[in-house]
């Protein structure tokens, strides 16, 4: 894993509302996210993307 992964993964931990049941809330469009790693960091994603919100 390199630097750069481990500040992404602190990044995306902090976009989401994980207090919330019974999945995370993505804190910048109020989405429910699965709360797997691998669909936050889609989400995460799709927000860095150039067409995303």
């Amino acid at each position: 894993m390199s630097e750069h992964d481990d500040i992404a993964g602190a990044d995306i931990d902090d976009m989401f509302d994980t207090d919330a049941d019974p999945q995370p809330v993505c804190r910048v469009c109020g989405a429910l996210v699965a709360a797997t790693d691998v669909y936050r960091r889609a989400h995460w994603d799709w927000h860095e993307a150039s067409n995303g919100a």
